[in-house]
């Protein structure tokens, strides 16, 4: 008995420690979704071909929930206590179908089959303060690769900076959705105008 003591309390002690996260640990975080664009401008009829729309690559530090923010051009910070839904670059993903879905850009589109792919680079997606000023920052490099020969066809990077309000979490989610809207829909209508 005496030999499985120290068992006995090492025991308690994790069960202990899971009560205390359970009961009183740290509050889940504010929650934001990036929106999905509905409305575009006139878009050349729909591409005749199926588009894979493949998970955006991204520096470690854009592979997170968490929101970046720059308070300069060398330091990198995130807000505290709020999240994306999902990590970035599934999300961005999730959210890009969903706008050719809306555009008909077109024939078809999806995450695993298809003619074509978009293949992506978040090189950034952040709320940028260094100015003094708060500006949502997106900046995406899209190549568009056969998927018969792996040869990319096409290349071109898509960016917006957008003011917001204030920087306070839910303007800088504004900013940062409006920034993705004008990114989201130059790459649509980039997309379908390849024959």
């Amino acid at each position: 008995m005496a030999r499985n003591a120290p068992a006995l309390a090492a025991g308690l002690i994790c069960l202990g420690l899971v009560g205390c996260a359970l009961a009183g640990g740290s509050r889940a975080p504010t929650t934001y979704d990036l929106i999905a664009p509905r409305s575009f401008a006139a878009l050349p009829r729909a591409a005749k071909w199926q588009l894979v729309v493949a998970e955006p690559t991204a520096v470690h530090a854009l592979e997170t929930e968490r929101i970046m923010v720059r308070p300069s051009s060398d330091k990198v910070s995130y807000y505290k206590g709020v999240a994306w839904s999902d990590r970035l670059p599934r999300l961005v993903q999730a959210r890009m179908i969903e706008s050719f879905q809306n555009s008909g850009a077109v024939k078809a589109v999806s995450s695993t089959y298809g003619e074509y792919s978009l293949a992506t680079e978040l090189r950034s997606f952040q709320i940028d303060v260094s100015s003094g000023r708060t500006y949502a920052e997106i900046d995406i490099f899209a190549k568009l690769v056969s998927m018969t020969s792996s040869r990319v066809v096409a290349s071109k990077g898509f960016s917006a900076r957008v003011a917001a309000k204030t920087d306070a979490p839910g303007d800088a989610v504004a900013a940062l959705n409006q920034a993705f809207t004008e990114v989201v829909q130059d790459v649509n209508g980039w997309v379908s105008a390849r024959r």
